[in-house]
């Protein structure tokens, strides 16, 4: 996977050890891929939608 994370507008990634290594339009369907892990950093790309968020550091 590239890791310009332009090409990802509007998507979710994951990210590990500073690279992407999936993506999904929500969050629901990215947590739910085999290839992403508990530890993986998860976040929108672009303009998030309005609402609440809880950041795991």
């Amino acid at each position: 996977m590239s890791d310009d994370l332009g090409q990802y507008e509007g998507k979710w990634v994951a990210m590990r050890d500073g690279r992407v290594v999936a993506h999904a339009d929500d969050e629901e369907t990215l947590r739910a891929r085999p290839d992403v892990a508990d530890s993986d950093l998860l976040f929108p790309i672009g303009e998030p939608p309005s609402g609440f968020y809880l950041i795991n550091v």
